[in-house]
């Protein structure tokens, strides 16, 4: 052999020793078996973001401006279309406010009293109007009414200063009755305000006063936002500027700067978060009020711009696949296991609660199946709880809206036959063909219709304002025997005026109670009343009072034609009349009396039962002795 090949070999055993020596002192081949498949992955997931993350940072970036703009544009849209539904419904208000009959005569004479009455009755039509006033001729108040919340009752209050609003001045000059508005900061709100003159003429106003209703704009705000629907947009804020850049409402957690009232959009930095906000005009009745600001947080628009995350997702599925192959290595125990717990998941994400993973070992993976399995049984207990929550709250809500049903159709037909009465008998006395000597017969007809009508108004009012729980009692001490004493006559000439006989039993030394007696009074009456229209002629009407240990029982009998088995409770619902069962004498019933008579007697913390056969029927109701209260 020559000297140069004995010289090469020599070099190459000794390359051989040190790379020997090395890949025995690397720590490599020391580390667990996760670390030797992790090293890699991440050197590879290194390269391949290195090349990709850029591009699709960028895409993302401008995709989400895009997406942000959008989701701006259309809360925008959604904002500005809530701020027309209240101008138009405060619009149609002022009109309505303004041509009330009897308005020019009531506001121009300057009749607080007479206005008053016209506007209650304008707010009762108009639940969300929040302040409805009558002004003079120079804009001088003569009432106001407000009320703190939708739809509760009015409060009259001192007039605010509309003399000094130009919007006013406006609205009074202008010939055409033209209506004009503005913004109001009165008392602790702003409201948007809409004037409009109460005219004496139609071609040409001659205003001889004005009325003018508002809305608050806190509220607007509040409603605007709530209707606002963006996707995955998260929080939504919404807020209202005057014509000089001050906040006069909003809703929601930002206040952005004012950016002028054209359309403008801005970001700003709230607590850390970045908000991006759109301006548009706030114009009303071709006014120029200020301007409205819809703000969205702009972290949320990533989530939604899909071409950024199919990017993405092809990143990830091309640093997994190297990974993958990796994974490969590790032993078909630990990837069955996994696959167990993945087909496992996707069940129970399917819905089948049922589903369980095969523990099959005390590891990591088997300690995560052990937790799966009682998350699955919690979830399941969970989901059938819920499933009998949800069936109990559809059966609750469903008897709630018949009823509300019932009600509002047994009201129309109560109210229909005397307001028949009323506008026929209207039509004969405009007629002038009808006779004079017919006047007093349609004079009393409306009269009575008219009785019977306030009569089942207040009716419905007392029954409201049981079921409402704002019963006004005034409660002193009260014998009952006095009571039925001072109600003899009234129980007797109920009874003989329908051939009835009526007696009242009752001990002098009964103990005393302590009620409203002009409400025990109603409840009695109604009583009496409710047996004697179903007791035949010649049949009796009993009153009877006792008292037990910690309870005063009065009753009342008939013997009458007795309520059918099964109708239960019912009885004391309002409008409820047993079917097949009329007054004897073809009396009028509003069919509310019974459900008042209850109403007023558990308010005194008393109870109202009834027991019935074919003899007749009797009613009993308790109330607490005062010494027990």
């Amino acid at each position: 052999m020559a000297v140069a090949d004995i010289g090469i070999v020599r070099r190459m055993a000794g390359t051989r020793r040190a790379v020997g020596a090395w890949t025995r002192r690397s720590r490599f081949w020391d580390l667990p078996l996760f670390w030797k498949l992790l090293l890699p992955s991440v050197a590879l997931i290194t390269v391949l973001g290195a090349v990709g993350g850029f591009v699709i940072v960028r895409d993302l970036a401008e995709r989400a401006h895009a997406v942000l703009d959008q989701q701006l544009s259309r809360a925008s849209l959604d904002a500005r279309a809530v701020l027309s539904d209240r101008q138009l419904y405060l619009l149609e208000s002022a009109n309505f406010a303004s041509n009330l009959k009897g308005a020019p005569t009531a506001i121009g004479s300057g009749d607080a009293r007479a206005s008053g009455r016209l506007l209650l009755s304008m707010l009762a039509l108009k639940p969300d109007v929040d302040d409805v006033a009558a002004v003079g001729r120079d804009g001088s108040a003569i009432i106001e009414f407000i009320r703190s919340t939708p739809a509760s009752r009015p409060r009259q209050v001192s007039p605010a200063a509309w003399k000094s609003q130009p919007f006013l001045h406006r609205a009074l000059g202008d010939e055409t009755g033209t209506k004009f508005v503005g913004l109001v900061r009165t008392r602790d709100r702003t409201e948007l305000a809409i004037a409009a003159p109460v005219c004496t003429a139609r071609e040409r106003c001659a205003a001889v006063g004005g009325a003018i209703v508002g809305i608050g704009l806190d509220r607007v705000a509040a409603e605007t936002v709530e209707r606002i629907t963006v996707p995955q947009a998260g929080v939504v804020a919404v807020t209202i500027y005057d014509a000089t850049g001050n906040v006069v409402a909003g809703a929601g957690p930002w206040r952005p700067r004012f950016a002028g009232t054209g359309v403008v959009r801005r970001t700003q930095r709230f607590g850390g978060t970045d908000v991006a906000t759109l301006y548009t005009p706030f114009d009303v009745r071709g006014a120029r009020l200020g301007a409205v600001a819809v703000s969205l947080p702009s972290a949320p628009a990533l989530a939604s711009v899909r071409r950024a995350g199919v990017g993405l997702a092809l990143f990830l599925l091309a640093a997994m696949a190297g990974i993958v192959g990796m994974g490969a290595l590790l032993t078909r125990v630990i990837v069955g296991q996994v696959r167990n717990l993945v087909s496992t998941s996707r069940a129970l994400g399917r819905g089948d609660l049922g589903a369980r993973v095969d523990v099959r070992g005390n590891d990591e993976l088997g300690e995560l199946a052990v937790r799966m399995n009682e998350m699955a049984e919690q979830l399941q207990a969970d989901y059938e709880t819920l499933e009998l929550r949800v069936s109990e709250r559809t059966e609750e809500v469903e008897r709630l809206l018949r009823e509300r049903s019932d009600f509002f159709a047994a009201v129309s037909h109560e109210l229909r036959t005397p307001l028949a009465v009323i506008l026929r008998e209207a039509e004969m006395l405009l007629d002038p063909a009808y006779r004079r000597a017919d006047r007093k017969g349609a004079g009393l007809a409306l009269k009575d219709s008219g009785e019977q009508l306030a009569g089942l108004i207040n009716d419905i009012l007392k029954l409201a304002e049981a079921e409402a729980g704002a019963v006004e009692l005034d409660l002193e001490r009260v014998n009952v025997a006095n009571l039925l004493d001072e109600v003899r006559g009234t129980v007797v000439a109920l009874a003989r005026g329908a051939g009835v006989r009526a007696s009242i039993d009752a001990p002098k030394r009964l103990p005393a109670v302590r009620v409203d007696r002009r409400r025990l009074r109603e409840v009695i009456l109604n009583l009496v009343s409710n047996a004697v229209k179903y007791t035949p002629e010649g049949g009796r009407v009993r009153v009877v009072a006792d008292a037990t240990a910690d309870d005063v029982v009065v009753s009342v009998a008939d013997t009458g034609v007795g309520i059918p088995d099964g109708v239960g409770d019912r009885i004391f619902d309002p409008f409820y009349r047993v079917e097949g069962t009329v007054p004897q004498r073809g009396e009028a019933s509003s069919g509310l009396g019974l459900a008042v008579a209850r109403r007023l007697v558990e308010a005194h913390g008393g109870k109202l039962t009834y027991e019935s056969s074919s003899d007749g029927t009797t009613f009993v109701f308790t109330l607490p002795r005062a010494e027990s209260r």
